[in-house]
């Protein structure tokens, strides 16, 4: 067949694979089938080609291929059923033989963002049995198990319900050049891959199916459409740069993203579930907000967590409204008041609300047609079917109760995903995909809050799926790690790795897990928490009753990390080899090209790097750091300690000993002769050198820690003379006062 020819050689030019052998073919509720019939058409002048397809049950298909540059391709795929009845398709397919990624077959290997959430790993070899990999366990209602919940574990690549990046990469560990595929639209399909090896090739399935039906009836007359991205990248042993090329055609595909706004970029919201407030009640939150009023000025929203029901076990709500079942000993005048008292006291409120009904409601119980049997995961909780009209009907007046109501502006959308992103066969009704319905879903969500208020994402925890960010300001990534488990936070960084080694953060802002007092666990643990969810710019969430520990010393470390929030911020790595099986858990050192404490990048006398070590391991260890490895040009730097507040020499740090499970922070100064800001504890809006003297723009009130490398002579605030503190600190000088109000402080040498 000719036209086969033609696409072979097309794709294979593409994706440098000469003896390429591809097939496109379609899957239906009775059988797979190859097209009977096809016309190929090449435009060399505008680098495009179709492929027209006919196969027996009367669908027509379209291939549309448009070559980027000699190095990818978009493929545009559309379905039209030309026949006199419904089809029942179930996927469609693209079969690629004769595959040679260049090294030993045995080092072939695929890495795929659904790699570490299912399997704790990074890379798969191609032969390797993912089944025997993966350590299946009880589904656990909060975040999920650390490793793969039951019915994931799949020789499917990218087929599980944790929304993964939809992009895999497949390459040789021998190797730099890898193939790349990723989706470029999700309005009908997901992507997923089968890949094995045939004598002394590869061969790959690239898979466009439905999510939550075994098949969708596609009508006469309708037509659906598949948009992927083909190409290779040359740098396929750097986890930074791998989906670079991908990422850029995809961003032209995106539609216009909630998630690239600034809501939950620059200020935080405090929840009510971490670092023990579960139990929950409108005084309590109250006296939280005006604390958080008084003393956290990036925190910007109060968001209520599962609690608020008569009945919360289990955990219940979109079925609430149902029962009108607000505990009136918790919020004894309802929402509306309760919203209107977190106003008044200068914050935005924010609820949850989970997508799973109990057993033991009312709803459930008068309404067991509602739900989708979800048993082989979840015993006591059922979600709704999304495709009964009746479903719908009440969805929407359950939001309007929280929103309309209510009053609430954001919400955290938790255990919501099951009947969107499960591939399993959910819903009753097939004519739509579990993707139209999300959708449906989450469009409906955005006309009930406000433009400006934020769409959280919870379970399933989401591995950094950009389609998302059409709706979600921000996505949770993490488990919860309040608990002090070494191996929840070990499972939060390695998935943290994956999600923002991506550099798509300002599409799409990640959620790691809540920062807190957390005054049960040691200082360490608490440090490196900060640390953690500082450095990787996803600190969206506080928690705990902050107000009861106002004279905490870990109160100043929480005031400062909080002082100046840029969730989505890129993040750089440093000596991470992601092939490197032995880095099982991802890089130790972390880093980012600007102060902790402003935005500002680039400006003369503020930090240049803000760099985080971390020792994964179970015993102490030995770090060093140098501007090379930061990429900074060769010069003298100064290296302070954000937390014990020590100043050295970059060229010194040579020996950084770190106790197992512990952290670093430091920031990098350039030495040019001039006075340095090394760190602060309130954001700094501008800096500006005037001959030798500092004017300094705080964006805060607040107390001020200022740590300098020379000892200032005169300072003023707002041109009136000033008298903080000024002490001699260690190869640094600490200057400490009140800042009674916002402005502008000028130092004098």
């Amino acid at each position: 067949m000719e036209y086969i020819k033609s696409l072979n050689e097309w794709v294979g030019n593409i994706i440098k694979q000469k003896k390429l052998s591809v097939i496109p073919y379609i899957v239906t509720a009775e059988e797979r089938m190859d097209p009977v019939e096809g016309i190929w058409h090449h435009i060399p002048q505008t680098k495009t080609a179709q492929l027209s397809l006919l196969y027996k049950n009367g669908l027509k298909e379209d291939i549309y291929l448009r070559q980027e540059d000699n190095k990818e391709t978009v493929i545009s795929r559309r379905l039209y059923n030309h026949s006199r009845s419904v089809i029942f398709l179930k996927e469609i397919g693209l079969h690629l033989e004769n595959i040679n990624l260049g090294g030993r077959q045995e080092d072939d290997y695929f890495y795929h963002l659904e790699n570490p959430r299912i399997y704790g790993r990074m890379i798969i070899r191609v032969d390797q049995h993912r089944t025997e990999k993966a350590k299946e366990g009880e589904f656990d209602g909060v975040a999920g198990t650390k490793w793969a919940d039951p019915g994931v574990v799949s020789e499917r690549i990218g087929a599980s319900s944790y929304q993964p990046f939809p992009a895999i990469l497949l390459s040789n560990l021998q190797n730099t050049i890898g193939i790349v595929h990723g989706s470029l639209s999700q309005r009908f399909f997901f992507h997923n891959y089968l890949v094995k090896h045939k004598e002394n090739f590869l061969q790959w399935d690239v898979i466009s199916s439905f999510k939550a039906v075994d098949y969708r009836e596609v009508s006469t007359g309708e037509s659906l459409d598949d948009i992927s991205y083909l190409g290779i990248t040359e740098q396929a042993d750097n986890l930074e740069k791998v989906f670079e090329r991908y990422i850029k055609t995809l961003r032209r595909y995106l539609p216009p993203l909630y998630g690239a706004k600034s809501v939950n970029r620059n200020t935080v919201l405090w929840d009510s579930w971490n670092d023990d407030v579960k139990d929950i009640d409108q005084e309590s939150i109250f006296a939280v907000a005006e604390f958080i009023r008084e003393n956290l000025p990036t925190v910007e929203w109060v968001q209520i967590d599962d609690g608020y029901a008569k009945e919360s076990e289990p955990a219940n709500g979109l079925g609430f409204p149902y029962e009108v079942g607000i505990d009136r000993k918790k919020f004894p005048d309802g929402f509306k008041i309760f919203t209107d008292g977190i106003r008044q006291r200068g914050l935005r409120p924010a609820v949850w609300i989970g997508s799973t009904v109990p057993h033991n409601t009312r709803l459930f119980k008068e309404h067991p047609e509602w739900f989708i049997d979800y048993s082989y995961r979840t015993k006591d909780v059922s979600p709704l079917d999304i495709s009964l009209q009746d479903v719908r009907n009440y969805i929407c007046e359950a939001l309007n109760f929280f929103t309309k109501e209510g009053g609430f502006e954001g919400i955290k959308l938790d255990f919501w995903s099951y009947v969107f992103e499960d591939s399993h066969p959910l819903l009753k009704e097939k004519k739509c995909s579990g993707y139209e319905w999300r959708r449906w879903l989450l469009g409906e969500i955005r006309k009930r809050i406000p433009s400006d208020g934020y769409l959280q994402s919870g379970c399933d925890i989401v591995m950094a799926n950009p389609f998302l960010a059409e709706f979600f300001n921000n996505y949770r990534y993490g488990i919860d790690v309040g608990d002090g488990d070494w191996r929840n936070f070990l499972t939060n960084f390695q998935w943290a790795t994956a999600c923002v080694s991506l550099h798509i953060g300002d599409l799409f802002i990640p959620n790691s897990n809540s920062v807190g007092i957390f005054p049960k666990l040691p200082d360490s643990g608490v440090r490196t928490i900060i640390t953690f969810c500082l450095i990787s710019r996803s600190m969206v969430e506080v928690a705990g009753w902050l107000h009861l520990y106002k004279e905490h010393p870990r109160m100043k470390w929480l005031k400062k990390a909080l002082c100046c929030p840029n969730n989505g911020q890129d993040v750089f790595f440093a000596d991470y080899q992601y092939r490197d099986e032995t880095q099982l858990y991802g890089p130790s050192i972390w880093f980012i090209n600007t102060p902790h404490f402003s935005l500002l990048e680039g400006i003369p006398s503020l930090p240049v790097r803000t760099v985080a070590i971390f020792n994964l391991g179970d015993s102490p260890s030995q770090y060093n750091l140098n501007a090379e490895k930061l990429f900074l040009p060769k010069a003298q730097y100064l290296a302070t300690e954000i937390w014990s507040g020590e100043t050295a020499l970059l060229a010194e740090l040579t020996e950084i000993n770190i106790p197992a499970h512990d952290s670093r922070l430091f920031s990098i100064n350039l030495i040019d002769g001039a006075p340095q800001i090394l760190d602060a504890s309130i954001k700094i809006v501008s800096v500006q050198r005037i001959d030798s003297n500092l004017k300094i723009e705080f964006a805060h009130k607040g107390d001020l820690g200022l740590v300098l490398s020379q000892k200032p002579d005169r300072v003023k605030l707002n041109g009136s003379q000033w008298e903080p503190s000024i002490q001699k600190g260690k190869n640094n000088w600490i200057l400490e006062g009140k800042l009674p109000v916002e402005g502008t402080m000028e130092l004098e040498f």
